[in-house]
């Protein structure tokens, strides 16, 4: 459960490593480890008595995409994410997630890396991606994935960050496919079928297809013309 402490992962991000550069999914995976490593044994025992020991490493693994996006992006509104995270699932504090908020507060002083508006696209990016992930993980057609996005996105950003429904069925394999966008919450996703019974399978590509109907359908003017 705990896997290897990957040592010096914000050392070698800091720029004073003369180790080669890892890759982003390498990088994932390394904050990862490092907060799972640093679970002591008595609260992975509360753990599996209270809630399945699964939800923890999801959690752990999305605070570790986040604090490889600060340091891939440059943006401390994604140092912010990683730590509600932190907080709100009681994961330990590591080393990775001190050094990712001196690292956010020193681009916040300087006023550089990424705008709160480029944080807010990709966040809204995720969240309709996602949602076209867990259709099409029920059965949904992309066409009408894409379509219940596009309207749902619309909707709750109240026009703010409106995509046109041909545009994310066209993005949407680039973020799937992306380890610093969407590659963690697709495999995610994925997990959740694995080792359930074909009726409680059933019963979450049921709540899948419902979620694809809980708007009305897509307006004319979000539906886009695809171009390849």
């Amino acid at each position: 459960m705990k896997g290897p402490t990957l040592a010096g992962p914000s050392s070698s991000l800091s720029g004073h490593c003369n180790e080669p550069p890892i890759t982003p999914g390498e990088q994932i995976a390394a904050f990862r480890n490092e907060i799972l490593a640093a679970i002591p044994e008595e609260d992975i025992e509360r753990l599996e008595d209270e809630e399945p020991l699964a939800l923890v490493r999801r959690d752990a693994e999305i605070v570790a995409l986040y604090l490889a996006r600060l340091w891939h992006f440059e943006s401390p509104w994604w140092a912010d994410e990683a730590l509600r995270i932190v907080f709100a699932s009681k994961l330990p504090a590591t080393k990775a997630v001190e050094t990712a908020f001196v690292r956010a507060a020193d681009l916040r002083l300087r006023d550089k890396g990424q705008n709160k508006g480029q944080f807010l696209r990709q966040a809204w990016e995720d969240r309709s991606f996602f949602l076209v992930a867990a259709m099409r993980e029920a059965g949904v057609s992309a066409n009408e994935a894409s379509h219940q996005a596009a309207r749902w996105r619309d909707e709750f950003s109240v026009g703010a960050f409106t995509a046109k429904a041909s545009t994310i069925e066209k993005e949407f394999p680039k973020w799937a496919d992306d380890p610093l966008r969407g590659q963690v919450w697709c495999g995610q996703l994925s997990q959740e079928t694995e080792g359930l019974i074909p009726a409680q399978q059933a019963d979450l590509t049921q709540a899948n297809k419902l979620r694809a109907r809980m708007l009305p359908p897509c307006p004319d003017g979000l539906r886009g013309n695809r171009r390849d």
